[in-house]
């Protein structure tokens, strides 16, 4: 499967901390065989792409090619997830609870991933190397920010796993 990889964080990030293919670690819950390089192009399709499928709807503006502002709308797409993973959660019985991919899974996924999507996310890098992560620490940062507040995308690869 291929996906993406975002660099994002609530700083600017300098062009020596951009991620290098080399130096990219999966999290816990993340699987990459391989990473690699974006074109230009594929780094405007990519941004394009986070703020149309990846991102809760209206919830950022691009600002420019490497900057989004936060419009708001954290608190509402909280109660969306809130209300999915209790859906989820009144699903489990004591038959289905160690089902491979029974509610339990499900529920685990919808934590991990709150987005529910392929791409990773680095939030947190030094020197071009990181960690990349399913939705759930991007979420985190995102519930802290104001209305305004900006979010800086570094480097966008490719991966495989």
């Amino acid at each position: 499967m291929h996906s993406i990889i975002y660099q994002i964080s609530t700083e600017p990030i300098n062009e020596n901390d951009y991620l290098d293919i080399h130096h990219i670690v999966a999290g816990e819950t993340a699987s990459i065989s391989y990473v690699y390089e974006n074109s230009e192009d594929g780094r405007k399709v990519d941004i394009r792409f986070l703020l149309e499928y990846i991102l809760p709807k209206g919830m950022f503006t691009k600002t420019d090619e490497k900057t989004l502002t936060y419009n708001g709308g954290f608190t509402i797409w909280r109660k969306s997830h809130f209300d999915n993973l209790k859906a989820i959660s009144a699903t489990l019985t004591p038959a289905n609870v160690m089902k491979w991919n029974g509610p339990s899974s499900q529920l685990k996924k919808a934590i991990i991933n709150p987005l529910g999507v392929d791409a990773l996310f680095v939030t947190e890098f030094y020197g071009g190397a990181g960690t990349a992560e399913r939705s759930a620490d991007l979420m985190d940062i995102i519930a802290r920010l104001k209305k305004g507040d900006m979010l800086y995308i570094g480097a966008i690869l490719g991966y495989h796993n």
